[in-house]
């Protein structure tokens, strides 16, 4: 990880502006917005967007759970995918101006977001996070104790101040999950990928997304976060053993329809091509005139092959791929 110099203490630079835009080792101490989220030409709070996405991906279930403050809109969902009986079931919530004016969302701030019979809950916990979801057919207790070894992008964003990301993949997680009448248990040395996203992202904005995890046939964990059509290609980025390999552009092929026929990643600097088969989906799609949104994130596995030093790596494992467009 030598390649990539530590992450700065704060988004905002010395002179008063953003940082560098560049990636970085670590995660941003101090992401306050502040000087930002009051712009002249509009409220940048609602211009603002932060969210945190939290992936298990293992050999018997699919947990996907994140909760979003988008300005105009609280969300949070949670699925859970048992692969034995091939049922998946999901809880999502949605409220109009769900969040305070003051909200700073960080990894170190604590996220409560619920209506009714639904709350979602993210704490830190040590140098990790405890992500708590309680409904009625679903409940789920994710404790992942370290979030070391991530990277953050700082992005522009055409018009907008920047958008910034950390993202760290294969990380250890302890899970509790009720499914109805069944409960899974699980402690899983890299089963784990965290997002967490705060910036300006341009009004229209558009992506191809990949979080993948799973081990060479060496046996090495293998973790690896892609995108295309968004933050200049800076967070990209393959989790290989301890190390930490910032990559460049990736290409996505989406096969039709999106959440049944197999998508092709490629990034040519590795050699990299992995085929990404869905197993399901979960999507959303709105139109409310100025504010749209259309994505679809199949889940599933994937298999393929890279070269580390010259010598051809074949992997395979577990994620979610996603092709996103918003207008916001």
């Amino acid at each position: 990880m030598s390649e990539l110099p530590d992450a700065p203490s704060s988004l905002r630079s010395p002179g008063g502006g953003v940082q560098p835009f560049g990636h970085y080792r670590g995660a941003v101490a101090d992401v306050s917005t502040a000087a930002w989220d009051r712009g002249t030409e509009w409220p940048r709070r609602l211009q603002r967007k932060s969210w945190i996405y939290a992936g298990v991906y293992a050999d018997d279930l699919m947990v996907g759970y994140a909760v979003a403050d988008a300005g105009y809109l609280g969300t949070a969902f949670l699925y859970v995918y048992d692969r034995a009986r091939k049922v998946r079931v999901e809880e999502t919530l949605e409220i109009p101006f769900g969040w305070a004016e003051g909200f700073r969302p960080s990894l170190r701030s604590a996220w409560s977001f619920g209506l009714g019979g639904k709350r979602w809950r993210i704490d830190p916990a040590g140098d990790g996070l405890r992500l708590r979801y309680e409904g009625k057919r679903l409940s789920c207790d994710l404790r992942i104790p370290s979030l070391d070894g991530g990277m953050t992008t700082i992005a522009p964003s055409a018009r907008r101040p920047f958008n910034s990301t950390f993202k760290r993949l294969s990380l250890p997680v302890e899970l509790t999950v009720r499914l109805d009448d069944r409960h899974f248990e699980r402690s899983l040395p890299h089963g784990a990928a965290v997002d967490f996203t705060l910036g300006y992202p341009p009004r229209d904005t558009r992506w191809n997304w990949a979080c993948l995890q799973g081990t060479t046939a060496d046996g090495r964990p293998f973790g690896l976060n892609l995108v295309a059509f968004f933050n200049d290609d800076l967070e990209n980025a393959l989790w290989l053993g301890d190390r930490l390999i910032p990559l460049g552009k990736a290409a996505f092929t989406v096969g039709r329809p999106a959440d049944l026929a197999p998508w092709t990643i490629r990034v040519d600097e590795l050699d990299l091509t992995l085929t990404f088969r869905p197993e399901g989906a979960r999507q959303d799609r709105k139109n409310l005139g100025v504010l749209r949104h259309d994505f679809i994130q199949p889940f599933g596995r994937f298999e393929g092959s890279f070269r580390d030093g010259g010598e051809a790596v074949a992997v395979s494992g577990y994620g979610v791929v996603e092709e996103h467009t918003s207008r916001w």
